[in-house]
C-alpha cells in the first residue's frame, strides 16, 4: 500500500463548488473509477481521502492536490488522471498523480493571481483603481479584523505580503504572495476588502490560486 497524491486544477462553475461538495464529487468519482484504494473500516466503509490546503468558495486553482493509499504497490500511477477524469465534471481536471512526497503540515504559503474590477460599471476607471492599488500597498500598514478563535481581532496585513507582481494590461491584475497552511492561513479577500474600504468602491475579484509553497518557496509535491 502506497500514499498517492493527485493533483488537479479547479475552474468554471466548479468554482463556486463548495470544498464539502468537492468532497463528495472526488468521493464518487474514485467509486466510478474502481481504483483499487483503501477504505476506511467499520460500518460506515467508504474511501479515505484528504485535501492538503482547502480551496475557499469562489476561488479557481490549478494547483489542488488530494491524497489516498492505492493498495496494489505495483499500481500504474500514468493512468489514474485519465481515469479519473472521465468521472470528474467540467471545470475539475486531473493533470498528475504521483505518490505523495511531503505531508500537508510542511505547506507555508500559496500563491494567487487576482484581476479586479469595479461592481458597479464606470464607478472607477481603470488608471485609477490601478494607482489606488499602488498607494494602498505603500501603506506602512494594513489593518483589517480577523476571525481567530478568540474572536475577531486586529491584524495588519502588510507584514503578510510576502511576494508582490503587478501584471502589465487592460485590467488591474496581480499576483500576491500570502501565509497558507495548518499556522497561518491569510485569506486574499481580507486584502480585498481592505482596499475596496480604502479606495471606496466596491470591487469583485477573480482569484485563481497558482502555487503552493513549502518553506523557502519549494513547490509543494
Amino acid at each position: 500500500m502506497k500514499n498517492v497524491r493527485v493533483f488537479y486544477e479547479k475552474n468554471g462553475p466548479c468554482k463556486y463548488i463548495s470544498h464539502l461538495d468537492t468532497n463528495r464529487v472526488m468521493l464518487r468519482a474514485v467509486g466510478k473509477s474502481r481504483l483499487n484504494i483503501w477504505h476506511t473500516e467499520g460500518f460506515n466503509r467508504h474511501a479515505y481521502i484528504t485535501f492538503a490546503l482547502p480551496l475557499s468558495l469562489g476561488f479557481g486553482s490549478t494547483c489542488e492536490s488530494m491524497d489516498f493509499r492505492i493498495l496494489d504497490d505495483d499500481e500504474d500511477l500514468s493512468v489514474i488522471p485519465e481515469r479519473l477524469n472521465a468521472c470528474l465534471p467540467e471545470g475539475i481536471r486531473v493533470y498528475r498523480c504521483a505518490e505523495a512526497v511531503h505531508k500537508p503540515a510542511a505547506i507555508e504559503s500559496a500563491c494567487y493571481e487576482i484581476i479586479l474590477e469595479p461592481m458597479k460599471e464606470n464607478e472607477i476607471s481603470f488608471e485609477e483603481l490601478s494607482d489606488k492599488l499602488g498607494s494602498f500597498l505603500a501603506l506602512p500598514e494594513i489593518i483589517v479584523q480577523k476571525k481567530t478563535k478568540k474572536g475577531m481581532k486586529d491584524v495588519d496585513l502588510k507584514p503578510y505580503i510576502l511576494a508582490y507582481e503587478r501584471h502589465e494590461g487592460e485590467k488591474v491584475a496581480f499576483s500576491l504572495t500570502l501565509p497558507a497552511g495548518t499556522t497561518l492561513n491569510i485569506n486574499p479577500n481580507l486584502l480585498i476588502g481592505a482596499l475596496a474600504d480604502y479606495a471606496g468602491v466596491e470591487l469583485y475579484a477573480d482569484i485563481t490560486r497558482t502555487g503552493i509553497f513549502m518553506q523557502g518557496g519549494a513547490d509543494f509535491v
